[in-house]
């Protein structure tokens, strides 16, 4: 069974009414390149994701866009194998992603449940002095340069250094880091 166009087909558009904007025989060359090709361009997909359903939809796709460029393409049989190639290609890269973002994620949920952070680190900030937790947040977290700082926070730029000292020395100390 083919779906194209949101229609169940076995596979063949004999019969079908004559599609938007074309001739009756540009129609009917495009049927019979459809009825000729179709199966096997869907086998062909089929074999190359190994997910015949997913094959049938790459040729789907690739007869879509053919009949969207219907009128300017010489070789029908060729721009359909290309298209669907291509298509094939684009799904292993985005599959091949898929695969390592979950990879990734699962990698990271294991750290985090073999070893919860005991403090957190925003709440030992928020601790700070006030001066030393404006000057980490502004360093840290808004990730702006010492001098930015120091002008932000209208101070010379070796006392935003030394508040910046203070407080890592400060947070060391809160996670049990005695350098």
């Amino acid at each position: 069974m083919v779906e194209l166009a949101g229609v169940a087909m076995a596979g063949t558009m004999r019969g079908a009414p004559r599609l938007a904007g074309m001739t009756a025989a540009r129609t009917s060359a495009y049927v019979d390149c459809f009825d000729t090709h179709f199966s096997r361009l869907a086998g062909y997909c089929a074999t190359m994701t190994g997910d015949r359903h997913v094959g049938a939809e790459i040729a789907q796709e690739a007869f879509a866009r053919l009949f969207a460029k219907w009128v300017g393409v010489r070789d029908p049989k060729a721009y359909v194998y290309l298209v669907a190639t291509n298509l094939a290609r684009e799904r292993w890269r985005r599959t091949a992603k898929e695969r390592t973002a979950y990879a990734d994620v699962a990698r990271v949920d294991r750290a985090q449940t073999v070893s919860p952070p005991d403090v957190d680190l925003r709440d030992l900030v928020e601790r700070l002095p006030s001066r030393q937790r404006d000057a980490v947040l502004l360093r840290y977290y808004a990730d702006l340069p010492v001098l930015d700082v120091a002008a932000l926070m209208s101070l010379p730029e070796g006392t935003v250094k030394r508040l910046l000292h203070e407080a890592r020395h400060a947070l060391g100390l809160a996670l049990g880091d005695d350098r």
